[in-house]
């Protein structure tokens, strides 16, 4: 599998943001009682991370399927004058 600038820069955006996310639970953790995290701490934390993670590739695949709409294709000869 080949990943292009673009692929690269996201997944280290997504390293970043699940740092900061698992810096966030360890604060949350330090303050409350339990020793563990709970069920619903961890879905929460899980959706903290997915949703934005899978929105800004999902935007960036279709700003990329948008502009590959505007260039143009050459599928036959090209006509002359």
């Amino acid at each position: 599998m080949h990943l292009n600038g673009w692929h690269r820069l996201w997944l280290l955006a997504s390293g970043v943001w699940a740092v900061a996310i698992l810096a966030l639970a360890g604060a949350f953790q330090f303050d409350g009682d339990h020793a563990f995290p709970t069920a619903g701490m961890v879905l929460f934390l899980l959706r903290l991370w997915l949703v934005p993670v899978a929105a800004v590739y999902a935007s960036g695949r279709g700003v990329a399927w948008v502009r590959r709409g505007f260039t143009p294709t050459h599928e036959g000869p090209l006509p002359t004058r």
